[in-house]
């Protein structure tokens, strides 16, 4: 996938965890900076990993992300939080599957944590529209609201409720969606058990649709022992065994079959591909429920097969 390089200008702590990073690129500029849309940042071998675009200059030559250092985590907080101002990394993107929809006329912003970085950008956008909507930004406690300060500078007033467990107890989310106009559109990230939060009290709406962007894939959850299958590419009729320690991709790439990829967590939708036939067991974090059970995508660093073979359109 084609990268750019850029240089990190500074790093600003936005709480005792988070930091927000501005880069800005060697050469050329980016294209396609909007709501939503995240970039991937190339860390050191195999290490990609993806951040939501906060904010963005008009020339389209610079850029902020927001990045929570995870002790716990697999690598790369640690290692964007290792950068220093000066330091070059390779950029790819930007890509957006968290788009802000032009056609709800009421919208709900609910954040969770990190998970606000995507919609400070989306309220600002909706603010500029002079559209109706409201935020809510749900932390722990408000030393942990790194992006508190950036919806207090958008001056949405009334609009704005930040919301800490510590001192106003749990939101009752149900309550939040039941008041919301007929047709409203709910846009959510954070973490897992706040967007399922979201996702059930979404039976309390009157029409619309909740969009919501994940942390972590479905890869992640307990599916077991896997099972090896076979993979048919459609071009060739070449025939392909996974076994159950790969990945579609893995085997892709070994055999020099050309496909992108980015995040390898089935987070960023880089590896998406057309299915011809087969039952897929998706383990991505990127498709909609309704394009999982079309059975007609599947990323290839994540996703099964739930029977002996899948036909790809490669």
């Amino acid at each position: 996938m084609e990268t750019r390089t850029a240089r990190l200008l500074h790093k600003t702590a936005l709480s005792a965890d988070t930091s927000d990073f501005a880069f800005e690129l060697c050469e050329d500029r980016f294209s396609e900076l909007e709501p939503g849309a995240h970039i991937d940042v190339h860390l050191g071998s195999d290490l990609v990993r993806q951040y939501s675009i906060w904010s963005w200059s008009q020339d389209g030559r610079q850029l902020n992300v927001a990045v929570k250092h995870e002790v716990d985590g697999r690598g790369g907080s640690r290692a964007m939080h290792a950068l220093n101002p000066g330091d070059e990394v390779a950029i790819g993107g930007p890509r957006n599957h968290f788009k802000l929809q032009p056609d709800a006329s009421y919208v709900t912003l609910i954040a969770g944590g990190i998970g606000a970085t995507p919609l400070v950008a989306m309220a600002r956008e909706l603010l500029n529209a002079r559209r109706d909507f409201q935020v809510y930004y749900l932390v722990r406690s408000q030393g942990l609201a790194a992006m508190d300060a950036k919806f207090r500078a958008l001056s949405l007033g009334d609009r704005y409720h930040l919301h800490c467990d510590d001192s106003d107890g749990r939101l009752n989310l149900a309550d939040v969606l039941q008041s919301m106009p007929v047709g409203s559109d709910v846009y959510t990230c954070g973490p897992e058990p706040m967007l399922n939060s979201v996702l059930e009290a979404g039976s309390r709406m009157r029409g619309g649709t909740i969009h919501f962007e994940r942390f972590a894939a479905a890869a992640d959850e307990d599916h077991g022992a896997n099972a090896g299958f076979d993979i048919e590419i459609q071009s060739s009729g070449a025939l392909l065994r996974v076994s159950p320690e790969e990945s579609i991709l893995d085997v892709l790439k070994s055999n020099g079959i050309p496909v992108d990829f980015g995040c390898s967590e089935g987070l960023c939708g880089a590896c998406i591909i057309d299915v011809i036939d087969g039952e897929v067991d998706h383990r991505d974090g990127i498709l909609t429920p309704e394009e999982q059970a079309s059975q007609a995508y599947l990323c290839t660093c994540v996703s099964r097969a739930k029977g002996k073979k899948l036909i790809l359109d490669l």
